[in-house]
Formats: structure tokens, C-alpha cells, sequence
């Protein structure tokens, strides 16, 4: 995928469903599953970055996969309906993390990142208000930081109350026995 993304192939996402209602049944066990995905894709990368093995919490890092740089966002049956990442009902055996290029926002003249206080929510200018004021409008916004120089990781997994409850620390779940083996073996297929 991202080779083919390097080459000039026009792809927008890459999507892993975890199927099993144990991987996304709650927040705790969604956190943990994306973080054995991330960081079993992290292990392979043919450059050797193994981005997961950094430290990801700091400002700086983000998700890359053979030097291209990745958005992440996941959803789970584990969010309510008010939640950006709901999954409306639907595949509630499954989640889902979804890789996008960064190239493909520059290819969908997505505007540059901007502070919440800079978005226009009643008559949006660009299609980034348009997407916040959207998801605002229909009871599932999002926290925006006020700064565009924010840690990505942040963002990964949010809180089932994305508005008020900190960032979820994917990354520092512990994992159980049963889960790694199972992703283990799912590695090995």
C-alpha cells in the first residue's frame, strides 16, 4: 500500500478490521488492540523506522510506514452514538483502524491544519469547517486543539467523551496473554 502510494497510486486509506468482539468491547481493550496492530505494522517496515518502538507520545512523532507518513483513525462498537469514531451500528463483532498518506489530503486540497478558534462554524469557508462543523451539527464533535502543533497520538484512540475526557494513551495498555497470542498468530497468517 504504501509503495504503491510512493509510486503515485491515487489510494486514500488501508483499513485493518480487528473481527471479534473482544477487541473493541471497551475503551481499555480498543486501546490495547490498536496498539498491538500499529505496532505489529510498526515491526515490519521495510526501512527498519519501527515508528512504534520511539517515543509516541512526544509532539514530533507520527505514524509512518516505509517513510510515508500516516493519519490514523480508528473506530469501535465501545463508542457511544455521540462519539466522532460511532460505528452507527454497524460490524459490532469488529474494529477498525484506517491508515491514510498524508498525500491524500494534499491530493483532496484539504487547507492546512488551523486552531478550533479559527474554524467556522456557522458559515464554513473551507471543507475542514465544513467537516467540523458537520460532525458538531449532528452531536458527534471532536476535540480541536488550539494549536496545530499537537501530539498526533493524541488523537488515535479518543475518549468516549471526546470533548471532555483526556487523551487515551493507546500505547501505554497493557497487554493480556490471550490478546497477544492471538494477534501473534494473526501476524504469523
Amino acid at each position: 500500500f504504501c509503495l504503491q502510494v510512493r509510486r503515485g497510486d491515487a489510494l486514500d486509506g488501508f483499513v485493518f478490521e480487528a473481527r471479534g468482539e473482544s477487541y473493541g468491547r471497551d475503551l481499555k481493550q480498543f486501546a490495547s488492540t490498536v496498539h498491538q496492530v500499529l505496532a505489529a505494522v510498526s515491526a515490519g517496515d521495510p526501512t527498519g523506522v519501527d515508528c512504534c518502538r520511539r517515543n509516541i507520545g512526544r509532539r514530533g512523532w507520527y505514524f509512518q510506514f516505509a517513510r510515508e507518513p500516516l493519519f490514523v483513525t480508528t473506530f469501535a462498537p465501545c463508542y457511544p452514538s455521540s462519539n466522532p469514531r460511532y460505528q452507527h451500528g454497524q460490524h459490532p463483532e469488529s474494529c477498525f483502524i484506517l491508515l491514510q498518506p498524508e498525500e491524500s489530503f494534499l491530493r483532496h486540497d484539504l487547507p492546512m491544519d488551523k486552531p478550533r478558534s479559527a474554524t467556522n462554524w456557522e458559515q464554513p469557508e473551507d471543507v475542514r469547517d465544513r467537516i467540523r462543523s458537520n460532525f458538531r451539527k449532528h452531536g458527534r464533535e471532536y476535540r480541536i486543539p488550539e494549536t496545530v502543533a499537537y501530539p498526533p497520538a493524541d488523537f488515535i484512540v479518543p475518549p468516549l467523551d471526546a470533548l471532555n475526557d483526556p487523551p487515551v494513551q493507546f500505547w501505554c495498555q497493557a497487554v493480556d496473554g490471550d490478546d497477544a497470542t492471538s494477534m501473534e498468530d494473526a501476524r504469523k497468517k
